[in-house]
């Protein structure tokens, strides 16, 4: 028995009300007040059911999974759209949450183009975790215009959630978040490669600075959370409008 199935089997006697039958419980809590919050141990037993088994746990750690699962669990979003697809661990990430807690969306997932030059250029691997599936639609092209692109065809379907993995640079990263939240009043985001660290070790903290220019423009505009402690760092601005019209 590998740690993974070891973990599952303490979780589930530990949490006997995280599954009804085949599903699992709705795991956004208190909805009604000013703070956002998910149950963990709902979502923690779906993760390692669910995630881990597919996409591992690279290029994103438990806390990071958590984080993106109770994203979609408490904003509930009418839409999704990821960029940097690379195999797909976002899609695919988005793909099962959707499924295991019957949330009514479809994943819009972009990268780059087949002839574009990049190291993290994923070639003939290009999505191969979320080919074929239902409700995840394969584009190609610049991330957030393809997203807003689609968003406006499709008819800005209601809090739209945005995941922003791209390109690090701080310019780009502030350049999709000032142009997603120029676009739409409900939109929130899901930013990856978000983890500060002081000058020292030598991090990229340009999505890190990029979301702290975005917060000093709207102060008020979103619920912040956090992964956590290490790299890589995922950080979640919550639409305070898109949490208020989900309840």
């Amino acid at each position: 028995m590998n740690l993974v199935q070891k973990l599952k089997q303490r979780l589930r006697r530990r949490t006997p009300g995280s599954l009804l039958g085949n599903r699992y419980f709705e795991p956004a809590r208190n909805i009604a007040a000013r703070e956002f919050e998910v149950d963990l141990w709902v979502l923690s037993q779906f993760v390692l059911d669910r995630l881990v088994p597919v996409i591992g746990v690279h290029p994103f750690p438990l806390n990071e999974l958590l984080l993106a699962s109770g994203a979609v669990c408490r904003v509930k979003p009418k839409i999704v759209f990821d960029w940097g697809t690379h195999i797909g661990a976002s899609a695919r990430l988005f793909y099962e949450c959707a499924r295991a807690f019957q949330l009514d969306y479809e994943v819009h997932s972009i990268d780059l183009p087949d002839e574009a030059s990049h190291v993290q250029h994923p070639g003939s691997e290009h999505g191969r975790l979320v080919r074929g599936l239902p409700g995840v639609h394969l584009h190609r092209g610049d991330g957030v215009s393809v997203a807003l692109e689609q968003w406006e065809r499709l008819g800005r379907p209601a809090r739209p959630l945005f995941f922003v993995d791209g390109d690090h640079s701080y310019e780009s990263v502030l350049r999709e978040l000032e142009q997603i939240f120029n676009a739409s009043l409900d939109a929130s985001v899901l930013a990856h490669d978000t983890f500060f660290q002081s000058q020292e070790a030598g991090y990229n903290i340009g999505p890190s600075q990029a979301i702290g220019r975005t917060l000093s423009q709207y102060p008020s505009r979103f619920k912040v959370i956090h992964s956590g402690p290490g790299l890589p760092g995922m950080t979640l601005l919550a639409s305070t409008v898109a949490l208020l019209s989900s309840k």
